[in-house]
């Protein structure tokens, strides 16, 4: 029989919003946690009016607050942040990803929640950090320029961020695995935590040896558009009907490939060593190029395949809406929606054997589980629920 979700049990109290932290509650909702997203009272989450739209739902929002709950709650005025601090003693983590000092003013920061909840797990999503007194704002693209992501990514005359918002989503992935982390050691001590994660400093701990070989060179890594600065290749090549991705880790992957290529490129010394190809790859890649450009996709992948060489086709969005390895191992996750219509977004990536799946539920809408959050975690009754109701405190 197939054992429980592994964070079943666990109470988040979810104050983020648009990506960075809703994809660090997502990855815990996916595992067994129950999410308790806050929402203004009034529009809620911004990520709700980004489109395209289904069912009058946002797809961009369906995709990251999937099976989580929603409380609409004025938590900018006394009464509402009342409510939350009740709120607060029942959960086990609580997420924000407010600007620096914004959750002191509504007295939910976490120097205010320890006194009273010592076991908290505090948890502040930011851009630069709890120590920027400044509150600068900061989206993914502001984080992969100041971060140094975006000074290595792109042409050399011509920086540029990834495809997706890579920042968000590997901050988001800081903070869960930072949270999870504190939990285990509260296990030990029965205390709570502030973990303080700053997007900038996530992504920064990501470029590879780039600090470190500049360190040693005094070379300012540059930007090479899909070459690699330490492997050769290691790249992207055209081929019939599209693109594929080669990469080269060692000499032996290459002595494989060299015979692919030919005698003249087999038998050029200058490409022997890996150092040697990084060296003088403006005189490989051509061959690779034009190798490459004389098959069609299948075919050149096909031969790289049984080589044993590392290689994909560079895959759209499309193709991979459909694609069956995805679809085995459970990625392709649907959610119906309200009227009846299928959304189809990423599932988890997080496998566990002998595990129950996770179950996908839709998006909630602004302020659905208000009544039953409150009821079960407050201690407030029906009618004082009703009374904040009125007051246009809460919505339910």
């Amino acid at each position: 029989m197939s054992r429980p979700r592994p964070l079943c049990g666990l109470r988040v109290l979810d104050f983020t919003r648009v990506f960075s932290g809703p994809y660090a509650t997502l990855l815990l909702a996916d595992l067994g946690a129950t999410v308790i997203k806050v929402e203004h009272i009034q529009g809620g989450d911004d990520a709700r009016t980004f489109g395209p739209f289904v069912a009058g739902c946002s797809t961009y929002f369906e995709t990251l607050s999937r099976g989580k709950q929603s409380l609409a709650i004025d938590y900018r005025i006394p009464a509402g942040q009342a409510i939350l601090r009740r709120l607060a003693a029942s959960v086990d983590v609580l997420v924000e990803n407010f600007r620096p000092g914004q959750m002191a003013k509504y007295g939910l920061d976490y120097a205010t929640l320890h006194v009273a909840c010592p076991r908290l797990v505090y948890v502040s999503i930011s851009g630069f950090g709890q120590g920027d007194t400044a509150g600068r704002g900061c989206y993914d693209i502001v984080a992969q320029a100041e971060s140094g992501l975006m000074g290595l990514t792109g042409m050399p005359d011509l920086p540029c961020k990834t495809g997706p918002a890579i920042g968000d989503a590997i901050s988001g992935l800081t903070a869960a695995a930072g949270l999870l982390a504190a939990l285990w050691d509260r296990e030990r001590t029965g205390l709570g935590a502030h973990l303080d994660i700053a997007m900038v400093d996530a992504l920064f701990a990501c470029l590879e040896n780039s600090l470190a070989a500049y360190d040693v060179t005094g070379q300012v890594p540059t930007r090479r558009a899909n070459g690699d600065a330490v492997l050769a290749p290691f790249d992207c090549f055209g081929v019939e009907g599209g693109w594929i991705a080669i990469g080269i880790g060692n000499d032996r992957l290459w002595q494989r490939m060299s015979l692919l290529l030919g005698p003249e490129v087999a038998g050029d010394t200058r490409f022997v060593s890996n150092a040697g190809r990084v060296a003088h790859y403006c005189a490989l890649r051509p061959h690779i190029a034009a190798w490459c450009a004389s098959q069609d996709s299948g075919a050149t992948l096909a031969r790289l395949h049984a080589a044993g060489i590392p290689a994909g086709a560079v895959r759209t969005v499309d193709e991979l809406a459909c694609d069956p390895r995805l679809e085995a191992r459970g990625l392709l996750a649907r959610l119906a929606l309200d009227d009846g219509t299928t959304l189809t977004v990423p599932g988890t990536p997080i496998l566990i054997e002998d595990v129950a799946p996770p179950v996908y539920r839709r998006g909630p809408r602004l302020g659905e589980h208000s009544r039953a959050v409150l009821t079960s975690l407050s201690g407030l009754d029906q009618s004082e629920i009703a009374a904040y109701a009125r007051e246009g405190i809460v919505a339910v």
